[in-house]
């Protein structure tokens, strides 16, 4: 660990594009338990990664404009006098590429990179990319099945009731529980219990349904075109 406060503002500073990538992932996977040290030790070999990346880039960079770019040479054989010459550009070239490695953290982990480079000609990518049944909700597999399709969930309650609607958002996480929610979208179809027919429920935008109340999930996969069920 650093030992001084400087040392300790960088060592923190440089663990932001791995906290960006695990922020973004959590919006698009399954968010799975972990310790605190495997989420540590995720965060900070993503930053480590993403950090030499930015180097990486750096060093082209450097390589096409080196009166534009700090003196890597001074920097390490006379960091204190250099750096007083030209803490603006240092400070500002630190900034970029921390910004730069930020920027591919969240591509990386919200999934937009993995779309673009499927998009390449000459490269074998899928677009997205299923997580491993251990790893994921039954909710997950079921409602991811066919990227890109309207997913129409109907609902039997456990009190004889029925609910019905375009599947808007629902709980990502892998724990199999009953606290899970899920929400729908209209229309919103609903027949209560002992009724023959389901009827629309013109006012109503939305309705959330706890999983302690679904006693059978029914599933279906609609065009993105389509309007009705």
């Amino acid at each position: 660990m650093p030992s001084t406060l400087l040392g300790l503002l960088v060592f923190v500073i440089s663990l932001a594009p791995g906290l960006t990538f695990v922020l973004a992932r959590q919006r698009v996977v399954p968010q799975q338990s972990m310790s605190v040290f495997r989420e540590t030790a995720q965060m900070v070999c993503v930053s480590l990664l993403l950090d030499i990346v930015a180097l990486l880039i750096f060093g082209l960079i450097r390589l096409i404009w080196p009166g534009g770019t700090p003196d890597v040479d001074r920097i390490v054989r006379e960091p204190g006098s250099y750096l007083r010459e030209s803490y603006l550009l240092v400070a500002w070239w630190a900034l970029g590429l921390l910004a730069v490695a930020v920027l591919l953290a969240w591509l990386a982990g919200s999934g937009l990179l993995r779309r673009i480079l499927s998009r390449a000609p000459g490269l074998r990518v899928d677009a997205e990319v299923m997580p491993h049944e251990s790893s994921a909700s039954a909710w997950w597999l079921l409602f991811r099945e066919q990227p890109g399709r309207r997913v129409h969930v109907g609902c039997n309650l456990e009190d004889g009731s029925f609910v019905s609607g375009w599947l808007a958002s629902y709980n990502t996480a892998i724990d199999e529980d009953a606290d899970r929610e899920l929400t729908l979208a209209a229309p919103i179809r609903y027949r209560p219990k002992g009724a023959a027919d389901s009827a629309e429920l013109t006012n109503t935008s939305a309705v959330v349904v706890s999983a302690r109340r679904i006693a059978l999930l029914l599933v279906s996969y609609q065009a993105p075109a389509s309007r009705e069920p």
